[in-house]
């Protein structure tokens, strides 16, 4: 469901009670959370069309992307996703039930393991990617070429910025 951009007159109070804020810059944000929102909302309905959760979707695709041809460990799973291990294991678990990936030996190193997509997975990565990479093309069909570079070098000024949203640890200086 879309939700229309807020009005701003709400914002506007609180731009009151906050000394030196830009409120045209927090305006010019506001849309890039309803963007956000949207699209995971949107990309959710895509996965489950073919069984799939989000985090189900991006461990293949981080396994579909590796470089290694045996696999990726937990832990780079995890750093490459952005979830928890615990979350990876479950993620790992339910894929595996699915036979799309496989866990195999790390070497003598019995405390970890490697996981690979399967043939069964390699074959619905074949069948899936196909529709959603023209569904990504309608999406940025949207914009103009240039549009679109002028789209993905704000993105990335953005990107380099969201660390704005993290707080110091306690006791952290």
């Amino acid at each position: 469901m879309k939700v229309s951009c807020p009005h701003f007159e709400k914002l506007s109070q609180l731009a009151r009670l906050t000394p030196g804020l830009d409120l045209e810059a927090v305006r010019s944000g506001v849309p890039l959370l309803y963007l956000q929102r949207e699209l995971e909302a949107a990309l959710d309905h895509h996965y489950e069309a073919y069984g799939l959760s989000r985090g189900r979707w991006q461990l293949l695709m981080q396994l579909y992307k590796a470089a290694p041809p045996e696999g990726l460990t937990p832990a780079q799973l995890a750093e490459r996703t952005g979830v928890t291990r615990a979350a990876v294991t479950g993620l790992v678990d339910s894929l595996a039930e699915a036979g799309l990936v496989a866990r195999g030996e790390v070497g003598e190193d019995r405390r970890t393991y490697r996981v690979e997509l399967t043939a069964e997975g390699n074959a619905v990565l074949a069948k899936i990617l196909p529709d959603h990479m023209r569904r990504m093309q309608r999406l940025m069909e949207a914009l103009s070429p240039e549009e679109r570079q002028a789209f993905v070098e704000m993105v990335e000024k953005l990107r380099a910025r969201v660390d704005v949203f993290h707080h110091a640890q306690a006791g952290a200086a």
